[in-house]
Order: structure tokens, then sequence, then C-alpha cells
């Protein structure tokens, strides 16, 4: 597998890896990928802050069907780009 592949893998699982969704295992290798990736670990940085501001913005909590038709869309937009 190139580098690039690693790269569109790890950045179509961050959030999975920022809300600890992921084995241990899988984990430990986004670490691991991300430490020595700085595109990666870019990315990484902002979806962290993308996603304190959103907690700290909102109060509320979105539907569940909302929820999983924006997830659904983003993933749809990660995996075009």
């Amino acid at each position: 597998m190139s580098t690039n592949d690693n790269c569109d893998d790890v950045i179509a699982h961050l959030f999975e890896y920022l809300d600890s969704e992921m084995t241990d295992s899988d984990a430990e290798r986004m670490r691991a990928h991300v430490a020595d990736c700085s595109p990666c670990l870019a990315e990484l940085s902002i979806d962290e802050l993308v996603k304190r501001l959103l907690r700290r913005s909102c109060t509320e909590q979105a539907p569940e069907h909302l929820r999983l038709k924006i997830h659904l869309q983003i993933s749809k937009l990660a995996s075009q780009g």
C-alpha cells in the first residue's frame, strides 16, 4: 500500500479516531501514522478544533436521523476528494 493510500485511509477514519470508536490496535496505527505524517497531523488538528468548536457552540443534540444523514454526506465527500 502506498503512503497516499495510507493517508487516504487515515483521513477517512479521523472522526472515528477522535471519537474513540476504534479498536486499540487501529488507534495505535493511526497514532503512529500521524506522528510521522505532517499532512495527516494537520488534518487531525483541524478536525479536533472543529469538534471542540461544535461541542462548545452546540448545546442541543441533533436528532439521530439528521446526524446519520450528515455523516453519510461527509463520508461521500471524503471518498470523492
